[in-house]
């Protein structure tokens, strides 16, 4: 009888999750193949994904054929394999992903960013509490923080940090791994050109080395 029971419990589990996001696991299947060999591919796996739906209002009324997951999915760089918390961006209208990948491994996301270059905001408030959700959707799987605010009418700057007890956990091959921060860090500085209240030009400064990466 315990067995039977069991047996049930698991397709009950097993409907549900073919049950919950269809679609979009197909076009996940097909977009992040197992059957891919590329190095430092990302892989798919249902049974691992524990897919999410995010609901950030603000950011789809900006592009409203996305919608935003979090899905773990599994890197492949060389000999490493870990799993992941990524944001992905579905575009339901022409059955597209967009890959966020999170901070730690790809930085700033420049096809993330691009959507919203030369978009214009009602005002100060709506611009700031757009960005506000957009931050909180380039955090996911990260550890890493938007903080520190300062605006003007033609800059907007943040530092994008991490806390002292922080954390963030990969995975792979039955082994997981957690990164602590034992101290507050600043990892990048952000700044967002803005004239007349639209996005002209987005730049991630690396405050160690200096450098810049620009996306406009």
């Amino acid at each position: 009888m315990k067995i039977f029971i069991t047996i049930l419990l698991s397709i009950s589990l097993i409907n549900i999750h073919a049950q919950k996001f269809p679609v979009f696991e197909k076009v996940l299947t097909k977009e992040f193949s197992e059957k891919s060999d590329a190095d430092g591919r990302w892989v798919f796996y249902s049974d691992k994904a524990n897919i999410e739906k995010i609901e950030k209002p603000l950011v789809k009324s900006e592009i409203p054929n996305y919608s935003f997951y979090k899905v773990i999915l599994t890197n492949y760089l060389g000999y490493h394999i870990n799993e992941a918390t990524c944001l992905i961006l579905y575009d339901s209208l022409k059955s597209k992903v967009l890959l966020v990948e999170p901070l730690w491994y790809g930085g700033i996301s420049e096809g993330l960013v691009k959507l919203f270059i030369g978009k214009k905001f009602e005002s100060k408030d709506a611009l700031l509490n757009f960005l506000n959700s957009l931050n909180e959707l380039m955090e996911v799987g990260s550890g890493y923080k938007f903080i520190n605010v300062v605006y003007n009418d033609n800059i907007i700057t943040y530092d994008l940090g991490s806390f002292k007890g922080d954390s963030y956990t990969t995975g792979g091959n039955g082994v997981s791994s957690t990164v602590h921060y034992n101290q507050d860090d600043v990892w990048r500085k952000i700044r967002i050109d803005i004239k007349n209240l639209k996005i002209i030009r987005y730049t991630s400064i690396n405050p160690a080395t200096k450098t810049e990466e620009i996306i406009k």
